[in-house]
């Protein structure tokens, strides 16, 4: 079997045999740049392997921040109506607060690099005290019957859509200004 050590071996000596070939063949400078170029490309290699797992990764795609799809809130209708029904503190717990801590932390890490997880002081911040409660790492005591306020479903909404909003650059300063 071609285990992971195996395979790093094979290929360091399919390398060294490439650059020998290149040594005889066209010469020291030759088989220098080709060193270069394989060292490159090893380091690539390494950095793509150790950032599989990163948050935001240069090359993986920010799907992998939600692990299954795409952020969205399809079925917001429903779910703000049953969230604002007579069980809507358990809905709301059980379902949508987890959708919108979903689209929160996509919105925070994509355009303001804070991890909901990671930072939550500074994720707290950026997303105000008033809504923390509601998004926080305890969910909020509402009692088990009763009903999520309209008015914060709504200012979660409105907050959510300008955290993730562009950030612009200030004239006088040049640095980049957060909503």
């Amino acid at each position: 079997m071609l285990t992971l050590g195996r395979l790093g071996a094979l290929g360091a000596a399919v390398a060294g045999s490439g650059v020998l070939l290149v040594l005889l063949l066209d010469g020291a400078e030759a088989a220098g740049a080709l060193v270069a170029l394989l060292v490159a490309a090893a380091l690539l290699a390494a950095r793509y392997v150790a950032g599989a797992g990163a948050l935001d990764s240069g090359y993986r795609d920010e799907v992998r921040l939600l692990r299954t799809r795409a952020p969205g809130m399809g079925e917001w209708r429903r779910n703000v109506g049953t969230s604002t029904g007579p069980d809507g503190a358990l809905y709301y717990r059980a379902v949508l607060r987890t959708e919108l801590r979903h689209l929160y932390a996509a919105a925070l890490a994509e355009h303001h690099h804070v991890s909901l997880e990671h930072q939550p002081e500074r994720a707290a911040e950026l997303i105000g005290p008033e809504l923390w409660p509601w998004l926080g790492p305890v969910p909020p005591g509402t009692g088990p019957d009763g009903e999520v306020p309209l008015d914060v479903l709504r200012r979660l909404a409105d907050r959510l859509e300008a955290l993730g909003a562009p950030r612009t650059r200030s004239p006088r300063t040049g640095k980049d200004q957060a909503t």
